[in-house]
């Protein structure tokens, strides 16, 4: 037998390519409903162009690594999203060749495998199913265990039993072996717990007619998914795929090998080496013979039924089976014969390994969140319905092009919403990973077949990961909500997307306890009203099902129209609102700009946490977020602390703003922090968003004219990095030196003095009052007053009639003042 692990140049080098076949070519057909599909994915095509051309905005980011993570995550769904629409524009059905009558029978070999340890009555029952096939042929066992009783059954059942001494390449040696034996002209190869229908070849052999078909498929249908919700869960995976995926893969002649129900041309197999070795024999022996040219045929037709993994533990075996093996042969076999595939065939033996990287997506989903609300950074810096109304109208034609494709199911049972193997898929992200990072270790994972019977018991620790994980994302939300200061509109996304997080995968472990499920389910069901209710909503649905579906399925191009018109108009209104805010000039705006209008008062915010590792200095006293009775906007004082990495609390100043009051941040600027690019185009980027910001930069300087020059720096590097309209609140270093230290009045719109408390207030403030004055270019500058003490039920009030004294005051903020400027000794009531 030739060296299968030597790859396709080495099996096709001593055969010839495929001939062009001389009379009968399998000609396909568009499926029912195609064209519908076309137009629906046309009109999905649009809308998600769109939401890539809004979202891919650099004002958007937040905290990068964050915003990376979710994007690449969001990155992957759009793009098998449209994986999926590619297969769907071009779904075929072959045309079964009439044979004449007086043609001769094709000699055919069918074969299926046994191995030490899988259940007697299964391989048995596959066995008499493969005799009872009408086609004449000749069945195989490859029996790996050389079992006497197995031995036994097929002298009983006109059987040909083979077994072989040497145990190499796993399943595809054990096919291979009972092949230099074989003699017929074609082959099947089926797994021991796949029952055939007797008609299985007469669907299949018509397609060989065409001499260049080197296989044919056929649908791969179960009939266990009722032993336990993983069973479900692990068939509902696999409906889409043997429906409108592999039906789109006729018309690419992508189509996939699967290692059951698959009927091979021997001169095709035989020209490529046999069967080939790997985790994934059957991916990688389609990917041999797609790369020697011949054509491959999707018979969406069910004449065989097997059996999925039943429990939580077989299905992960099988799972990383396939991942780390798919891995492998992208790594490893796709380059080697890339210039034999086509161009589609490149794009399919590429993108299919990539749904096992599901896995790591999976675990940005879960982690992002957790990280987020730990970190009080946030991912994104968007307009939550923004974000609503250009994404919901692509998710919603996603979910109606994916509904509208079951109609090429292969089953009746088989339509409806997947979340058992929706679940199950997100659950098993550890064991995709696994495969990911064994692949790139070079780690082997050996070839063990899929237990067949599962035992009825609990799998609490192969859940354990995911029942840890699902734990702190409670945790965490739930500790978020609880901190003070920190309930904003991003702080809720992120805690309900943990929380949705924690609600799946505590699902998915439940549904990996077999015994306890059994024993819920009998408990249940024995209660009379429960079943009655059961009973009535599977026939409501069975009734109605059908009328749903038709009525859904007919008006699709109609709903998908009209959302592309609410989506537009809406999308209309947003810019239409945007340009009415960008042209009219507001309030907070003119009084943050001239101090123009009523007297704002506020506090620091102090316990306000931020995203940053910075947080206001002083006490923990909570901030207020209302507006004060009968006042103006509230001002709310934010401080940068010294010594951490210079970042702006863009969360807070926007959720400040939201609210209707204005933030007065501070900080200080030392040599590192002077040229943070990184905060300057934070603060920029409010300023693009129409956010009302105070920014009161806090300068150490060893002379006025060292202080003068470095203020009027920091000013020009903002304004020549686009933005002339920023808030600059000047506050003097010294309270007896203001005309020495004053940087000019083109880079001052406020000034800024401290005072201890409201009884010392009036004297504090008298020749602070005095020194402004003085100064003609500060005489037009509105005041902000900053007093150390804390707000109280009369500080409104009591600012209000400083106002009214001293009418340009423009603002008062209580509380401890944060920044304390550098001074020399000054009097005792001024900072």
């Amino acid at each position: 037998m030739p060296d299968i692990s030597a790859g396709l140049i080495a099996g096709a080098a001593t055969d010839a390519p495929p001939q062009i076949a001389q009379g009968v070519t399998v000609q396909f057909r568009d499926a029912k409903g195609t064209k519908q599909m076309r137009v629906l994915v046309i009109i999905g095509l649009a809308l998600l162009a769109h939401f890539i051309w809004w979202f891919a905005d650099s004002d958007h980011i937040g905290y990068a690594p964050l915003y990376w993570l979710l994007t690449i995550s969001l990155g992957y769904k759009l793009l098998r999203m449209l994986h999926e629409w590619y297969h769907y524009v071009q779904v075929k059905e072959p045309v079964l060749p009439v044979v004449p009558a007086t043609a001769p029978l094709r000699k055919v070999d069918m074969l299926t495998t046994a191995c030490p340890g899988e259940p007697h009555e299964m391989i048995i029952r596959t066995l008499e199913a493969l005799v009872a096939v009408r086609y004449p042929h000749t069945t195989y066992l490859c029996d790996e265990g050389n079992d006497p009783d197995l031995r036994a059954v097929c002298e009983r059942l006109g059987v040909v039993h083979v077994t072989r001494v040497e145990k190499k390449n796993a399943k595809a040696g054990n096919i291979n072996n009972a092949l230099q034996q074989a003699t017929g002209e074609f082959c099947v190869v089926l797994d021991p717990d796949h029952e055939v229908t007797p008609d299985f070849l007469d669907q299949v052999m018509p397609y060989f007619e065409d001499e260049t078909v080197g296989y044919v498929q056929v649908v791969q249908a179960y009939g266990n998914q009722k032993d336990s919700l993983v069973a479900l869960g692990a068939a509902e995976q696999t409906y889409h795929f043997y429906g409108p995926l592999m039906m789109g893969m006729n018309g690419y002649n992508t189509v996939q090998a699967i290692g059951a129900n698959c009927t091979f041309r021997r001169k095709a197999l035989d020209g490529i080496g046999g069967h080939a070795a790997g985790l994934t024999e059957d991916m990688h022996t389609a990917m041999r013979l797609h790369a020697a040219g011949w054509k491959s045929i999707y018979a969406p037709v069910v004449v065989s039924h097997g059996l999925v993994p039943s429990t939580l533990g077989a299905f992960y075996m099988q799972q990383l089976k396939w991942a780390r093996g798919t891995f492998d042969l992208l790594a490893h076999v796709y380059p080697k014969l890339f210039k034999n595939f086509t161009w589609r065939q490149r794009l399919h033996y590429f993108t299919l390994p990539l749904y096992f990287l599901s896995g790591l997506i999976a675990l940005i989903d879960i982690v992002v969140p957790i990280a987020s609300l730990l970190l009080l950074d946030f991912p994104w810096h968007l307009s939550l319905p923004e974000f609503a109304v250009h994404m919901l109208p692509v998710t919603m034609i996603g979910l109606l092009i994916r509904y509208n494709a079951q109609q090429w199911l292969r089953e009746p049972h088989e339509p409806g919403l997947h979340l058992a193997g929706g679940f199950l898929r997100i659950a098993t992200w550890w064991v995709y990973s696994l495969g990911l990072i064994y692949t790139f270790l070079n780690i082997k994972v050996p070839y063990i077949p899929t237990p067949k019977e599962g035992e009825v018991k609990n799998e609490w620790l192969l859940s354990s990961l995911n029942l840890l994980l699902a734990l702190v994302s409670i945790g965490v939300a739930v500790l978020s909500m609880q901190v003070p200061g920190i309930r904003g509109p991003y702080t809720k996304l992120m805690a309900t997307l943990a929380l949705v997080n924690a609600a799946i995968l505590l699902t998915t472990v439940i549904m990996a306890q077999h015994a306890l499920l059994n024993r819920l389910r009998r408990f249940l069901w024995s209660t009379r009203p429960l079943f009655a209710l059961k009973k009535w909503v599977d026939n409501t649905l069975a009734t109605g099902g059908g009328v749903i579906t038709s009525r859904l399925r007919t008006g699709s191009i109609a709903f998908a129209a009209g959302l592309a018109i609410l989506h537009t108009l809406a999308t209309a209104g947003i810019v239409l609102v945007q340009w009415r805010e960008q042209t009219a000039i507001s309030d907070d705006y003119i009084w943050t700009h001239t101090g123009f209008g009523p007297l704002r008062v506020g506090a620091s915010g102090h316990g306000l946490k931020v995203p940053v590792a910075a947080a206001p200095a002083g006490g923990a006293a909570t901030v207020v977020w209302g507006r004060a009775p009968k006042a103006a906007s509230q001002v709310v004082g934010l401080e940068l602390p010294p010594g951490t990495a210079l970042q702006a609390p863009v969360e807070a100043i926007e959720e400040i703003n939201q609210r209707g009051n204005i933030p007065l941040l501070t900080w200080t600027v030392d040599e590192a922090s002077a040229g943070s690019a990184t905060f300057r185009r934070q603060v920029l980027r409010l300023a693009k968003h129409e956010n009302q910001v105070l920014l009161r930069p806090i300068i150490h300087a060893a002379s006025p004219a060292a202080y003068r020059a470095a203020w009027q720096q920091l000013v020009t590097g903002y304004r020549a990095s686009g933005d002339t309209s920023l808030v600059w609140v000047w506050t003097p270093p010294r309270p007896d030196s203001i005309a020495a230290y004053f940087p000019g009045a083109a880079n001052v719109t406020w000034v800024a003095g401290h005072c201890r408390s409201t009884a010392e207030a009036a004297s504090c403030y008298a020749p602070f009052r005095q020194q402004v004055a003085g100064q003609i270019e500060m005489q037009s500058k509105p005041i902000l007053l900053l007093l150390s003490q804390p707000p109280s039920t009369g500080s409104a009030e009591w600012a209000r009639q400083f106002g009214t004294r001293y009418p340009e005051v423009k603002a008062v903020v209580f509380g401890p003042s944060p920044g304390r400027p550098a001074q020399a000794p000054a009097r005792p009531t001024t900072r």
